[in-house]
């Protein structure tokens, strides 16, 4: 991927909000893929789940594409069985995690910045619920999921600067392939960082998340 790993070697000092340390979609996108493939190889191990491009976010919430035409884009085998399908996605150069829990009935939405969580993306939100509430559920036998909760966690690590967020939404994808807990902080990020770029350069996952 060449300079598109560049940025996770970058460590962020205080405040700043270069450019040069945001993680570029296609880095995010490669490292959920990674999480589907170490899940398909330790079945026993991880939770079975599905991750979605972060392109069909922007589709849906630019109109590029209508909700029909994107649905058709997927497979029924490759999301049957899941129990929770992840969809990162980049807004205003901001990353945040849109999750679904198909086995408890139950849509997240995760946001490292606080601020962020109350004041904005309403409008995002809604784009990508209603395609998932109306559209993709229903098409796999979830015809109830326009009464299942949508939630914004505020039980998560957050971030303390301007530029971790693709990090932190990578690694909230990472914990919820073991269950759905969130054993890191704002401390861990120099250390993700870098453990990420490694996975991507090799290919495939560390098998173990850190614990602090």
């Amino acid at each position: 991927m060449g300079d598109k790993l560049i940025p996770l070697l970058m460590v962020p000092h205080g405040d700043e909000t270069r450019k040069e340390y945001y993680i570029d979609d296609s880095v995010v996108n490669t490292f959920f893929k990674l999480l589907k493939k170490r899940s398909d190889r330790f079945p026993k191990a991880y939770i079975n789940h599905y991750s979605f491009d972060s392109q069909i976010a922007t589709s849906l919430i630019q109109g590029s594409r209508s909700e029909h035409e994107v649905l058709a884009w997927f497979k029924a085998e490759k999301l049957r069985g899941a129990h929770k399908l992840f969809l990162p996605l980049c807004l205003s150069a901001h990353w945040v995690l849109f999750y679904v829990n198909t086995k408890e009935k139950k849509i997240s939405w995760l946001d490292s910045n606080p601020s962020s969580r109350i004041m904005s993306n309403n409008v995002e939100q809604q784009k990508i619920l209603l395609w998932f509430t109306t559209f993709l559920l229903p098409e796999f036998g979830y015809n109830d999921a326009n009464e299942w909760p949508f939630v914004v966690r505020t039980d998560i690590p957050v971030q303390k600067n301007w530029v971790d967020c693709g990090v932190f939404v990578m690694k909230y994808g990472d914990c919820l392939t073991h269950g759905d807990f969130f054993p890191f902080t704002q401390n861990d990020m120099v250390h993700f960082r870098r453990r990420i770029f490694l996975d991507i350069y090799r290919g495939r996952l560390h098998g173990k998340i850190r614990q602090v």
